[in-house]
């Protein structure tokens, strides 16, 4: 959930449209979580496991961009190489100093498998019962008011909405849910940002798929992402700053009525549970944050499941060593990491 929502944005740029002008690219960013019911939840477990631990650590991000081949590597070591000349996904570990190939023809094939393993277990759970849920995205785009200064960029305020409608067709079963995601970004025309949105869409053309939504994941949390994606990616310029929730719940975010109403269902509601089990002292956590806070982030929306805050932290245009985009001399290849032989 955590990578998906980092990308959010970015990865909405693949429905642009723009010429490939091949100049290069790469840009920093920094990705917290700030708060909301499943943060507390994995901040509790950290004390128990690394793993969790590790998901609410701040991470940084370099993307690098020279012609047709992109480079992403984070503060952990790993390194993901996207060649589309080449037809593959180049993974590496600094640390282990290995690497994997995956093909495009291998990625699709891992796409379609995870597609009709969703929908053989949705097959399953409606066994005998009507499994349709009717899910209807509503979209919200507001333009802000307010500016903000994100290195030597006049950014504009834009905040994007999108709630996932849920409701049971099952008459056996009949009720509805809300899952929600929103976006308040910091946007500015960035030069070398339109061959990054080119670079998506070939990819998007290629595998027909979206990069960031996740294989195998929840279905209404990739059907947020994906139309969250699609709004900002009408909008123009670079989200320098942005600030993203993800949640559950009937009413709107930050409302009394959304909170009541989630209170009185708390009993059946996990998400609710969550919430109640560590949701009063994380607010109190989240009041001294927000107080002190250089960034501004805003307080935590009532219902979140996670907040997240994804800072812009350095840009380039100058040009990129093609070395970069290659494998490490040097390095060992290993298998691909759930990777089997048909």
């Amino acid at each position: 959930m955590k990578r998906a929502l980092a990308s959010a944005t970015l990865l909405a740029l693949l429905f642009s449209t723009s010429t490939a002008c091949f100049a290069d690219f790469q840009y920093t960013e920094n990705s917290k979580v700030t708060g909301g019911a499943m943060a507390g939840m994995t901040k509790f477990l950290g004390a128990f496991s690394k793993d969790a631990k590790q998901a609410t650590q701040p991470t940084t991000s370099t993307v690098s961009l020279k012609g047709n081949r992109m480079r992403r590597e984070d503060n952990l070591g790993k390194v993901e190489i996207i060649d589309l000349d080449g037809r593959r996904f180049i993974h590496i570990d600094l640390k282990s100093k290995t690497y994997s190939i995956t093909t495009f023809e291998e990625m699709r094939a891992q796409i379609e498998e995870a597609r009709q393993k969703a929908a053989e277990q949705q097959a399953k759970r409606g066994k005998g019962q009507n499994p349709q849920v009717k899910i209807t995205p509503k979209i919200q785009v507001t333009p802000g008011t307010g500016t903000k200064q994100v290195l030597n960029y006049t950014a504009k305020e834009m905040k994007t909405r999108v709630d996932m409608e849920m409701e049971s067709q099952d008459p056996k079963q009949q009720g509805s849910a809300t899952m929600w995601m929103t976006a308040e970004s910091w946007i500015a025309p960035v030069k070398g940002h339109d061959e990054l949105k080119a670079f998506y869409l070939r990819l998007a053309k290629e595998l027909d798929w979206l990069p960031g939504a996740v294989l195998g994941a929840n279905p209404q949390m990739n059907m947020a992402s994906v139309e969250l994606r699609k709004s900002t990616a009408r909008l123009n310029g670079m989200p320098l700053l942005q600030y993203t929730s993800v949640g559950m719940g009937a009413g709107q975010p930050g409302s009394n009525a959304g909170q009541s109403q989630q209170q009185s269902h708390s009993s059946s509601n996990p998400v609710s549970a969550i919430g109640g089990i560590f949701g009063r002292k994380k607010k109190d956590d989240s009041a001294q944050q927000d107080s002190g806070s250089a960034s501004g982030a805003p307080a935590s929306p009532t219902g979140s499941l996670m907040d997240m805050t994804t800072e812009v932290t350095s840009i380039s245009t100058n040009r990129l060593d093609a070395a970069l985009f290659e494998i490490p001399a040097g390095f060992k290849q290993v298998e691909t990491k759930g990777k089997t032989n048909h």
